[in-house]
């Protein structure tokens, strides 16, 4: 992860992603895949500043918000006090048959750097689930992401919240690894007091991007049916949702 799920950017995401994303829009989404099924208890990895959970709690009976950021979390745990809250890593699950549907939000799989990661996340994801239960996450697709930015490398975003706007640039370059699709990304964040522009921050980072068979590999390998892949897209990137079965 880079400075932004840091102490010192973490408001800045709090802020500026409830521009890009309608958080109330992601919410019935997840939430309808998650009817799918009889679902009364629920994980969600990589919680962020907790912009899901107090939807999740109002209609789950257990709802645990995960996340490796300290930061982030503090940021939730102000929101949202009775939030129930984790600082942990998604490798590394510590739990055993508690949870009927789990999700992995906000495209964060792409922290996942190398097959070893992937697996233990998916190993991990399905020891936590009971039987038959739901994992449900997205990925940024390769053979979509990368013709893009090999034309567009240099992008700027634009959010409003609470009156205040902002703005980052961001530059990607595709990682020369031989193995994963991995991409360079220097951004740089604004906030916009016109006429000026104030620099917020610098980040830098190192993420994933994946193909279909890719994930498909490692979610059979990890004891998962696949139920669907859906295309979605984003502010900024086109994505795949998996909604996968505990086999």
């Amino acid at each position: 992860m880079g400075e932004l799920y840091n102490e010192n950017l973490a408001w800045v995401y709090d802020e500026i992603y409830q521009g890009f994303i309608d958080y109330k829009a992601e919410y019935k989404f997840y939430k309808n895949l998650c009817n799918g099924s009889n679902s009364n208890r629920i994980l969600e990895i990589a919680c962020g500043t907790g912009n899901l959970a107090k939807s999740f709690t109002s209609d789950f009976n257990l709802y645990v918000g995960l996340d490796l950021s300290e930061s982030m979390l503090n940021i939730a745990k102000k929101k949202f006090p009775a939030g129930n809250f984790i600082q942990g890593d998604m490798r590394h699950l510590n739990f055993v048959k508690q949870f009927d549907n789990i999700l992995i939000t906000g495209r964060s799989t792409s922290y996942l750097l190398n097959n070893k990661d992937l697996r233990q996340t998916f190993k991990s994801a399905h020891t936590a689930l009971e039987d038959k239960g739901l994992f449900i996450f997205d990925c940024i697709n390769a053979d979509l992401f990368i013709p893009y930015i090999l034309k567009n490398n240099h992008v700027v975003h634009k959010s409003t919240y609470n009156e205040k706007k902002f703005e980052r640039e961001s530059i990607w370059v595709e990682n020369q690894n031989p193995t994963f699709h991995l991409i360079d990304w220097k951004s740089t964040y604004y906030q916009l007091n016109n006429p000026e522009k104030m620099v917020l921050g610098n980040d830098s980072t190192l993420f994933r991007v994946f193909t279909i068979k890719e994930i498909t590999a490692a979610l059979q390998h990890s004891g998962f049916k696949i139920l669907e892949i859906m295309d979605r897209e984003t502010y900024a990137f086109d994505t795949n949702v998996y909604v996968c079965q505990k086999k």
